[in-house]
């Protein structure tokens, strides 16, 4: 309780104290994030519960395997984060310590947490819940420089890339939990078009709908394995405009000299843009009507020829496609 309500009162103080802890990860896990999470969890539901709207985490209806699966990803989804805000460090110029990167990720989480729980409140929980997403955002921007020691020189570039990966991460887990066990949420028709949104989380909504698109595409592939030239050609389209829309996206940013104060708008927009750069691919396919399993079989067959060469008709065959492509992907990827 000392360090959840000090992450909300003082800030800066806390996160200080607690780099002076030296707490190890499990310690931060087990004794703060987790509590947090459950705690989270069952005032949720209990107010669900009141105000006739039990929910999932201020989402959805379903049954209590499907709380127990949520609830087990937003505990997992606490390491997930760390390890990437970890690994993200040491490309920054910060310490890679994992324990620092468990210590940043729970503390700043403890706003979006505490209003989760009151998403089921009537007209105003989503309110709420967003207003807690917002200014965790702005605890971990403040947390990262304490303790993780990236320099400030490259603390933006750090933060996005990071919130960015977080955000692709929870995206496709949940667009997997939601295609192989939510099919009655009614989800966005395949003819449906996407809408671009507006404000500074069009680009996360937008990338939110392509991915829910994409997590229900199957795609029966050829017992025999072997490509078509059709397929291959579309490959080489995907990755040229694949190419063509990051370099548009990311063109604004380059040049720009790095250090100076960045508001919220500039952060939550950063990580909208690195997102959709993310899964620019994806937003390829989808938006021409594609289909991405079979896309991404066709990526997987040609890697394969790519590295095997021979030792079968198969790979043989595809790996023939593969030269005759090869100078527009390799140009492309």
């Amino acid at each position: 309780m000392r360090w959840v309500v000090g992450a909300l009162r003082d800030p800066d103080g806390t996160a200080l104290a607690y780099r002076g802890e030296h707490a190890p990860w499990q310690r931060t896990f087990l004794g703060i994030a987790v509590p947090l999470l459950l705690a989270s969890a069952v005032v949720g539901v209990l107010l669900g519960w009141l105000s006739g709207r039990a929910t999932l985490f201020g989402l959805m209806p379903g049954p209590q395997g499907w709380m127990v699966l949520a609830l087990a990803w937003s505990v997992g989804y606490v390491l997930v984060a760390a390890l990437l805000f970890d690994v993200l460090a040491g490309v920054f110029g910060g310490d890679r310590d994992f324990d620092a990167a468990v210590a940043t990720v729970t503390l700043a989480l403890v706003p979006a947490a505490l209003a989760s729980a009151l998403n089921p409140l009537p007209w105003i929980g989503w309110l709420i819940g967003l207003a807690g997403g917002i200014y965790s955002l702005v605890l971990a921007w403040r947390f990262v420089p304490v303790l993780m020691n990236v320099p400030e020189e490259r603390r933006a570039p750090h933060f996005v890339a990071s919130v960015a990966s977080v955000v692709v991460a929870n995206l496709l887990v949940a667009g997997l939990f939601g295609w192989l066990l939510a099919p009655s949420l009614q989800p966005i028709a395949a003819d449906e078009p996407v809408t671009a949104g507006t404000g500074v989380f069009g680009n996360l909504e937008r990338q939110a709908q392509f991915a829910e698109l994409a997590s229900r595409d199957t795609y029966d592939p050829p017992r025999n394995g072997r490509l078509i030239e059709r397929q291959v050609r579309e490959y080489v389209r995907v990755l040229e405009r694949t190419a063509a829309l990051r370099e548009r996206l990311t063109e604004p940013y380059r040049g720009e000299e790095e250090g100076g104060e960045l508001s919220l708008r500039d952060l939550v927009g950063g990580v909208g843009v690195a997102v959709r750069v993310g899964t620019a691919e994806m937003e390829v396919v989808k938006s021409g009507g594609g289909n991405w399993a079979e896309h991404q079989w066709v990526r997987n067959q040609l890697e394969t020829a790519r590295v095997q060469r021979d030792g079968n008709r198969t790979i043989e065959h595809n790996y023939a496609l593969f030269r005759k492509y090869q100078d527009e992907i390799e140009r492309f990827e």
